[in-house]
């Protein structure tokens, strides 16, 4: 895999959607009221939904179409599961959902190993 501009982007992108990701679980979690989700839990549902969204399309092309559909299904599981209970625990594993797929991207494309043409 040729690791341009735009991977590099991708990869910086994704690490700072799971870093919100992260910060916003640990927000709602220790009651830090802070702006936009408060200690609200479904407002931190969205968060994490958006964040979500945001991290599939960048890894997309990274981890492979069935390993996004598989993820996606169990997220937006999850995500219906929180904003519906408004309880912490699949709001937990939603958060986790993100951040396995962040690093499934990252596993695969440290171990890409890049393909070269065979020189006669």
């Amino acid at each position: 895999m040729k690791f341009g501009r735009r991977e590099v982007l991708e990869d910086i992108a994704a690490t700072v959607l799971m870093a919100g990701t992260v910060l916003g679980y640990a927000a709602t979690h220790e009651q830090w009221n802070v702006w936009l989700i408060g200690d609200s839990r479904r407002w931190t549902t969205g968060l994490l939904t958006l964040l979500a969204l945001g991290m599939f399309a960048l890894v997309a092309r990274h981890i492979g179409g069935t390993a996004v559909g598989v993820l996606g299904s169990i997220a937006v599981v999850l995500a219906v599961a929180a904003f519906w209970t408004a309880s912490l625990t699949p709001l937990s594993f939603l958060g986790v959902t993100i951040i396995v797929v962040w690093a499934l991207a990252v596993v695969r494309d440290v171990f890409a190993v890049p393909h070269r043409t065979a020189s006669i």
